[in-house]
């Protein structure tokens, strides 16, 4: 019990670091509050080092990045620790196996990896699972009420529990290095055609469950990459590119863990660069509608003659997982999110990274909407999503644009499905849309807009504090829904709560 009471504690310094990693306003507070964060991240392991890992991705190509150890840091285990739990996983001494075996690892988030040589000669990697993490994962997934966090309390249609669930499943699989060794051969298979790409392979007869050996990976980080020429650059960013779209359109399988120290480069018997990609315990498996929604959104916005109409674009990403009665209320913005979010799979010439400005366009085309795009995802892009952003991060360091065009085209896209029937029209005098506002210190804090018939489910779509304030006064929420589907859903308020400085309004209009 102390044991995880300490770890709640340790869990605690990370969020008062992360806070004041926020508010440092001169750069060396900034990084001592980085340099703090760090190492409190790395000391916890596990899925805190995962988070952090994730930080590693905006730091690439930063001369000094505060983050850079959570790619790869000295192993916790002192080397004749670790030595002695290789042979006890094993089952037998380690010198019947290796001919030698170094005792001092690199460490990432799960294990440490030690590089080794067997007796028939092969160089290899034998990663170790830390003693003691699958117990730690376990109780930082009970520890996750902090996902809230994003939509500041909200419940409505954003279903913590499924992120929860996702991310706890995509870990437990982290944990069994049995099905990291079923990923890489289901990887090497796939990958076989890949120019400019190798991955390790597995040695099935010495794997186990918290033990993992695969052939040795040579290469130096994929930021040296940034070093070479332009021509090795655009080599390196079409291979990460060509596994992206694969991954999306041909094997419905993406490497979803794309922080930098999970890539090598080297350059192969004939010269040209070799992208090596390592650890493949993170693999998300794509539900099939993925590639048919997200080809059906690219062949509707690659037809300039006919502009795709704002209920297509809605059917193409409700086909995604999205909630269709956040987007319906802003379908006429669509057409400009959807080519903002999608430029790099649309443009004629090569993709600038770096030019993107991807934040400031996507918040620019979603206006007041932005908190329904939000909301209305599904949990199932949370790793689809993180492959991308570590694949457009990856582009903006090497630095060398290439066209997507093309490639897309290799990866076979699924073609445009018909279009959907339109929808009907509301009935005049019927309110559209159900709002809801909440106001702190006049700045809003939230903003959603929700189709008109969820009027009737209006409990479940308020922050989780309010309906029992909003009882304290008498007021019922679940009632006011009722009667005003009854009442044939009239544009009107339906009820505000002031409470100082924060005030909440939900209408229909």
């Amino acid at each position: 019990m102390r044991t995880g009471l300490k770890r709640w504690w340790e869990l605690g310094q990370v969020a008062r670091a992360s806070t004041r990693l926020r508010r440092g306003s001169r750069p060396q507070d900034a990084e001592r509050a980085r340099h703090e964060l760090a190492q409190r991240l790395l000391g916890l392991r596990g899925l805190p080092q995962k988070v952090g890992q994730v930080l590693t991705l905006a730091e690439l190509g930063a001369d000094t990045p505060g983050f850079g150890s959570l790619a790869e840091a000295p192993s916790p285990l002192d080397p004749e620790a670790a030595l002695a739990e290789v042979s006890r996983r094993l089952g037998r001494p380690w010198r019947e196996v290796f001919k030698s075996l170094e005792g001092a690892g690199i460490a990432a988030s799960l294990g440490q990896v030690h590089r080794g040589v067997l007796h028939d000669g092969r160089t290899v990697a034998v990663k170790l699972r830390h003693p003691g993490i699958a117990e730690a994962v376990r109780g930082d997934l009970r520890a996750l009420g902090w996902l809230a966090a994003p939509l500041g309390g909200w419940r409505g249609k954003l279903d913590l529990s499924a992120y929860r669930h996702e991310l706890a499943r995509m870990l437990q699989g982290e944990l069994d290095y049995r099905h990291e060794a079923q990923a890489l051969r289901d990887a090497g298979t796939r990958m076989a055609e890949v120019p400019g790409a190798v991955i390790p392979v597995p040695v099935d007869e010495l794997t186990r469950e918290d033990l993992l050996v695969m052939t040795w990976v040579e290469g130096a980080s994929l930021a040296e990459g940034w070093r070479w020429s332009e021509a090795d650059r655009r080599a390196l960013s079409t291979t990460l590119v060509r596994l992206f779209l694969h991954g999306c359109f041909t094997w419905g399988a993406l490497h979803a863990d794309p922080h930098p120290g999970n890539y090598r480069v080297s350059r192969g018997p004939d010269g040209k660069p070799v992208l090596g990609v390592l650890d493949f315990g993170c693999v998300k498996t794509l539900p099939p509608e993925l590639p048919v929604g997200l080809g059906r959104l690219i062949t509707l916005l690659n037809c300039p003659s006919t502009p795709p109409r704002p209920e297509q674009l809605l059917s193409a990403w409700v086909m995604l997982g999205f909630a269709p009665e956040l987007l319906e209320p802003m379908a006429e913005a669509l057409p400009a999110v959807s080519r903002v979010l999608l430029e790099p799979f649309l443009l004629d010439q090569p993709f600038h990274a770096r030019s993107w400005r991807l934040g400031e366009r996507l918040t620019e085309a979603l206006g007041p909407h932005r908190w329904n795009f939000r909301a209305a995802g599904p949990a199932s892009l949370l790793f689809v999503l993180r492959a991308f952003h570590g694949l457009v991060r990856h582009l903006d360091v090497l630095d060398a644009p290439i066209a997507w065009g093309p490639l897309l085209d290799e990866a076979c896209a699924p073609s445009l499905p018909p279009p959907p029937s339109p929808s009907e029209a509301p009935v005049e005098g019927t309110a559209r849309y159900l709002k809801v506002q909440v106001t702190e210190g006049g700045r809003t804090r939230v903003a959603l807009t929700f189709r008109a018939d969820v009027t009737a489910h209006l409990e479940d779509l308020l922050p989780e504090d309010l309906p029992r304030k909003l009882a304290a006064r008498g007021v019922d929420p679940t009632a006011i829904g009722i009667a005003a589907v009854a009442a044939g859903l009239r544009p009107s308020e339906l009820f505000h709560l002031d409470e100082g400085r924060r005030r909440v309004r939900v209408w229909l209009e």
